[in-house]
């Protein structure tokens, strides 16, 4: 029996992390902290490019506040986000360098790296690795994803992709 551990790192200066559960899932045990959660879904099923597994971390009335132009808020814009990535990364690579629990609520402070190997607004494949930082702030029920914000710094991404 393997059991899926929450990746992200201790929470700073001894706080507390919200209510910790597991449950079995094909003789794996997966530990369902707000915390393991989040970061399940934003450091391994994000950069996996697997709809599938994504869709399952994604709680009934899943509400993406910030959208693709032309997608709703649900679990599809989350899905549309990470083919985009796909579409123009390959090889990437999330790190949870802070990573924040108050109850339901998650905060992820995590460094983004790939190869730019296709458009990314506006800009042409680059072939070259770049990293850059990235917050999200998730709100879990019942061990599942229920809400997500992103804050991107877009003049960065494009430094970044650009040089």
């Amino acid at each position: 029996m393997s059991v899926i551990l929450d990746q992200a790192p201790a929470t700073p200066m001894g706080g507390a992390v919200a209510s910790s559960s597991a449950h079995a899932t094909g003789g794996s045990t997966v530990l369902s902290t707000p915390r393991a959660v989040a970061t399940r879904v934003h450091a391994n099923a994000m950069p996996s490019g697997a709809e599938a597994v994504l869709r399952r971390q994604l709680a009934p009335g899943f509400h993406n506040h910030d959208v693709l132009p032309g997608c709703a808020g649900g679990p599809d814009a989350l899905v549309a986000t990470m083919r985009w990535f796909h579409d123009a990364f390959d090889e990437q690579r999330v790190e949870v360098l802070h990573a924040v629990a108050d109850g339901d609520m998650v905060a992820l402070h995590v460094a983004f790296s790939a190869l730019h190997s296709g458009f990314f607004l506006g800009v042409a494949p680059s072939h070259r690795r770049f990293t850059v930082r990235e917050m999200h702030l998730v709100r879990v029920a019942d061990g599942l994803e229920a809400e997500h914000w992103v804050m991107r710094d877009q003049v960065w991404w494009e430094h970044e992709l650009r040089r």
